[in-house]
């Protein structure tokens, strides 16, 4: 099976870029650990720089790529620059390049172009000595992308960017140019066994017919905001259109859930946190401690503002699929 190298830039005393309270460190590694899990379940091999907040070391992950023999490498990073922000995504690929690079740079920025960034290109980065600026490019044997997502300082990009979607878009782009033939890895029992439950409960509490079947695909996803729709419904008198689409009108008709709050909306959200990866929470309708750092880490993946509040901006978030 392919040996992809899935590293997050910067960590642990280096935040990277910074913007107000955002620090790139944070994005890179929610962006490397969801498109680590993706490759995993697809059945890749997978070496990470780092799964955790800790300081990373380039001479370590080189050798690490190099000695265990990885078929491709990408490196994510956020963009930031001076005066006014630039916008959109870009990637680099080495002067060594056979090709393989980038093709990879170029589907990721394909994809990326698809959930609406502006494509910067793919492109290598020289420095005075003809060699490749970035040492990930410059050191390692493989076919290997620096990518930068977004820009960490233009509200528009980080508005737009969401962890899975990137995560989706890198995981594909790698799937395409890099094919395993290996069989997908068997979800996780326990995880498995907590999905159904979520779907048995949709199917009771709002009629649904799901197929209990432990694996989140698009139907369940789009039953919880049917869900979150229905509730809005029934407890706030919104009438909105129940269509499993969390757009404009839902946007409009949302409340504030905050900690302490129990009922059938936190298990909605609850359950969502949980298909995005978040698998310390328990959908048991109850917002307590573990729900609460849940949602402060979804928070701060997406950008947003930490708060504990699963308001306007993070249910856009969590359940815009």
């Amino acid at each position: 099976m392919p040996k992809i190298a899935i590293y997050a830039g910067h960590g642990g005393s280096d935040y990277g870029a910074v913007s107000g309270a955002l620090r790139e460190k944070d994005f890179n590694l929610a962006i490397s650990n969801a498109t680590s899990d993706i490759l995993r379940r697809l059945g890749y091999d997978v070496l990470n720089n780092r799964t955790t907040d800790v300081d990373r070391n380039i001479t370590r992950d080189v050798e690490m790529a190099n000695n265990q023999g990885a078929d491709a490498l990408v490196e994510i990073h956020m963009n930031s620059n001076e005066g006014t922000p630039g916008t959109g995504s870009e990637a680099f690929y080495s002067i060594k390049d056979t090709g393989k690079g980038q093709a990879l740079a170029e589907a990721i920025l394909a994809g990326m172009e698809r959930l609406g960034f502006v494509n910067r290109g793919a492109r290598v980065h020289i420095n005075a000595n003809g060699q490749d600026t970035f040492g990930i490019l410059r050191l390692t044997n493989m076919p290997a992308v620096l990518f930068e997502a977004a820009f960490i300082n233009n509200p528009q990009d980080m508005q737009k960017l969401n962890i899975q979607s990137v995560a989706d878009v890198i995981g594909g782009a790698v799937a395409r140019l890099f094919p395993t033939t290996a069989p997908p890895v068997p979800p996780n029992p326990e995880w498995s066994a907590r999905i159904r439950n979520i779907q048995s409960t949709l199917n009771s509490r709002y009629g649904f017919n799901l197929t209990v079947d432990g694996a989140p695909g698009p139907l369940t996803r789009s039953a919880l905001v049917k869900g979150f729709q229905t509730e809005l419904n029934r407890q706030f008198g919104r009438n909105i259109t129940i269509d499993g689409i969390f757009g404009p009108e839902t946007r409009a008709a949302t409340v504030n859930v905050r900690p302490g709050a129990r009922g059938n909306m936190t298990f909605l959200i609850q359950a969502a946190l949980f298909i995005r990866g978040f698998t310390d929470v328990n959908p048991d309708g109850v917002f307590g401690p573990i729900t609460e750092n849940a949602v402060r880490q979804f928070q701060r993946a997406a950008g947003l503002n930490v708060d504990s509040i699963v308001g306007p901006n993070t249910q856009n978030a969590l359940f815009n699929w």
